[in-house]
């Protein structure tokens, strides 16, 4: 039986991995809603176009290694600390287990409080 060998080169869009890490980042608790006040719960309503709202993707030469920016309403009465923290995390794990990139660094921008 012979060797068979296939190379692979995947590359994935930007709108992609700013989807993925959109959907992390609202499923953590405490997070109201993107820069643009999208929720995730809301996205069958409004269209996944929206959810990138609020997300920068920026990539280094060679499009391996990957910094995210996000821009967040957070939820009244959260600590934001621990819920930027968390998204930090929910965002890398999130990317780093779905797509063969390496996420060196996620930045979280508190942009609102929602009133209660």
């Amino acid at each position: 039986m012979a060797d068979l060998s296939i190379k692979t080169d995947v590359k994935v869009a930007d709108d992609t991995i700013s989807m993925i890490a959109g959907i992390a980042a609202t499923s953590v608790h405490g997070v109201a809603a993107l820069g643009e006040g999208v929720t995730f719960k809301a996205l069958p309503f409004i269209g996944s176009n929206s959810l990138k709202k609020g997300v920068v993707i920026e990539k280094d030469e060679n499009g391996k290694n990957i910094i995210v920016k996000l821009t967040i309403v957070m939820e009244q009465g959260n600590d934001i600390k621990k819920t930027c923290l968390s998204i930090q995390e929910k965002v890398k794990e999130s990317i780093e287990s779905m797509l063969d990139l390496n996420v060196k660094e996620v930045s979280v921008r508190v942009a609102k409080i929602n009133d209660v």
